[in-house]
C-alpha cells in the first residue's frame, strides 16, 4: 500500500517509525507543523516525508489509501469533525481507499460514507470491530484447554502516550536482530500497518474482551510459532473509565488486555511528566492483582523532557523502585540489555 496519513499523532508516529508501507504524504490540520520533516520530528534521520496542512495537495501523489487517525480528538470539536468528513469525501472522489482508526465511529455513524465508497469502487475499513471476538473464539477456547507455553510480555502503560508502541516495537527489533522470532499482538488501531496481529478491544463487548486477547495470543503462538510473544497495552490501569468520546474506556480495557494475555513479564511505560506519581501506584496494582507477572523494566517516554530532566526522572524512579529504567530512544544500550533479559 501507498499511504496518506491524516493527522499526526502517536499512531502516525508508529507507522512512520516502524511501518512497512510507503508513505507519500502526511496531513495535519495544525499549521505550526506545516513543512516539518516527520523523521526529524521523531528524532530519527530525515525521511523527506513532510507534514502539510494542505490535504488536497496530497491527493495526486500516487497514494492508494488514506489512513485517518485521531478521530476521538476531532469529534470533540464539530468543526474538526466536519473537516475530517469532507477530507474523506475528497479522498473517496479521488479513488482512494479509506482506513479509519476511530474507535467511536463504528457502524451507523459512517454508513453514508461507506455507501459512497462502495459506489465509487473503493474500500472503507474501520479498525474497530465489535465482533472481532468471533475471529478468535476457537483459539481462545483452545487456550483454555491448552495454555500458551511461549513466554508472554505485556507492554503496559500508565496513561495514553506513554510510549508503549515505541517500546514494544523497539524491543521486537532488538530481539529479532539477535535471532529471536517475536510474535506481536497489537491493540492500537495502527497495528495493522506494523504487520502484527491486531485486536482493538475498546468496542468489543466487555465479557468478550479478555477472552479475545487470549485467543489472539494463542493464534500467534499456533500459527507463527514464535519464541516469545509481545502484547501491547492500552491507556493505564488507573485511567478514567468514562472517556466514552474517545472510546477508550480507560482502565477497563487496560485490565482486559493485561488479564487476557496472562503475561509472564511486564514492561511498564510512562510519560516523564507523570511518571513520578504514577509508577509506584501501578507497581502496587500489579503486585496485588491476580497476576503473577514481574515488572522487569520501566520505560520512560521522554518526549520534550530535555536530557537533564529525563536523566533526573530516570535516576529518581530507578532509585525508588530498584527496577531498570530508561528511554528506549535516549538510552539504546539499556534498552538492548532489558530486551535481551526477557529471553
Amino acid at each position: 500500500m501507498k499511504l496518506i496519513i491524516h493527522h499526526w499523532d502517536q499512531n502516525a508516529h508508529a507507522i512512520v517509525r516502524f511501518g512497512k508501507h510507503k508513505i507519500v504524504g502526511i496531513f495535519d490540520e495544525r499549521g505550526e507543523l506545516n513543512g516539518v520533516d516527520s523523521g526529524k520530528f521523531l528524532n530519527i534521520p530525515p525521511n523527506g516525508i513532510e507534514i502539510t496542512n494542505d490535504f488536497e495537495s496530497l491527493l495526486n501523489k500516487g497514494a492508494d489509501t488514506v489512513v485517518t487517525t485521531g478521530e476521538g480528538l476531532f469529534f470533540k470539536h464539530p468543526e474538526k469533525a466536519e473537516m475530517w468528513r469532507q477530507n474523506i469525501i475528497k479522498a473517496i472522489n479521488s479513488g482512494l481507499n479509506i482506513y479509519t482508526m476511530s474507535k467511536a465511529l463504528y457502524g451507523e455513524k459512517t454508513k453514508d460514507i461507506q455507501e459512497m465508497a462502495k459506489s465509487k469502487g473503493v474500500t472503507f475499513t474501520e479498525a474497530s470491530d465489535p465482533n472481532a471476538y468471533e475471529k478468535y473464539r476457537e483459539f481462545a477456547e483452545l487456550a483454555v484447554k491448552e495454555p500458551v507455553k511461549v513466554p508472554v510480555v505485556c507492554f503496559c502503560g500508565t496513561s495514553m502516550n506513554s510510549g508503549k508502541i515505541t517500546a514494544m516495537m523497539s524491543f521486537k527489533n532488538i530481539l529479532e536482530k539477535a535471532g529471536k522470532k517475536v510474535g506481536v499482538v497489537g491493540t492500537e488501531p495502527c497495528s495493522f500497518f506494523l504487520d502484527v496481529e491486531q485486536v482493538v478491544p475498546e468496542v468489543i463487548p466487555t465479557m468478550r474482551g479478555a477472552h479475545t486477547i487470549l485467543g489472539a495470543v494463542k493464534k500467534v503462538e499456533k500459527e507463527q510459532k514464535p519464541g516469545i510473544i509481545f502484547v501491547g497495552g492500552q491507556t493505564g490501569l488507573r485511567a478514567s473509565v468514562t472517556d466514552v468520546l474517545e472510546a477508550r474506556a480507560g482502565a477497563v480495557v487496560a485490565w482486559q488486555i493485561l488479564l487476557g494475555c496472562k503475561p509472564n513479564k511486564i514492561v511498564l511505560c510512562s510519560k516523564w511528566k507523570t511518571a513520578g506519581k504514577e509508577i509506584k501506584p501501578h507497581l502496587e496494582l500489579i503486585k496485588n492483582s491476580v497476576l503473577r507477572a514481574q515488572v522487569t523494566s520501566i520505560v520512560i517516554n521522554g518526549y520534550q523532557a530535555g536530557p537533564d530532566k529525563l536523566s533526573e526522572t530516570i535516576s529518581a524512579i530507578e532509585k525508588e523502585t530498584g527496577i531498570k529504567t530508561f528511554d528506549v530512544l535516549a538510552n539504546p544500550e539499556k534498552a538492548k540489555e532489558a530486551a535481551l533479559s526477557l529471553l
